[in-house]
């Protein structure tokens, strides 16, 4: 399979939100995924890139900045997903690439993720491309709305 690594548009929304769906478990309404893809292209220190194959868009990865006071400056992986069906086949890893790329060029340290517990196949992956787990943790969320 052939993929073809680039910068998100606008009209991706429709395949990134199936992704979230089929892949993740995400059931994120579409026009809001469309208005968060909007924001997200536009922010200045944020990329998220595309992996395309002649099936249409197969994946994605997003990345941002992670400052704080206790270590130098990383990038943070978002999200990174891949197609149900098209994983296992080199496309979370050119995905995976192309972050690391774009993180070495906007002048990071490193990167960091963080991955659900019980998405066993997501940690073996990443530990496979060289990260470590650096510590457990718990992830709180308050919503305002």
């Amino acid at each position: 399979m052939i993929i073809i690594i680039r910068k998100a548009e606008l009209n991706d929304y429709i395949a990134i939100q199936k992704i979230n769906t089929n892949s993740l478990g995400y059931e994120f309404p579409l026009a809001e995924t469309k208005e968060q893809i909007q924001k997200i292209i536009n922010l200045p220190t944020t990329v998220l890139f595309i992996a395309e194959s002649n099936d249409g868009v197969v994946g994605y990865i997003q990345l941002s900045d992670y400052e704080n006071t206790y270590h130098k400056s990383l990038k943070n992986i978002v999200t990174l997903a891949v197609d149900s069906s098209k994983q296992a086949q080199g496309v979370g890893s050119q995905l995976l690439a192309a972050g690391e790329q774009w993180a070495k060029e906007n002048g990071a340290d490193g990167i960091r993720l963080v991955t659900g517990f019980e998405r066993k196949a997501a940690r073996k992956f990443y530990e496979k491309n060289g990260y470590q787990v650096r510590k457990d943790q718990t992830n709180y969320i308050k919503w305002w709305k």
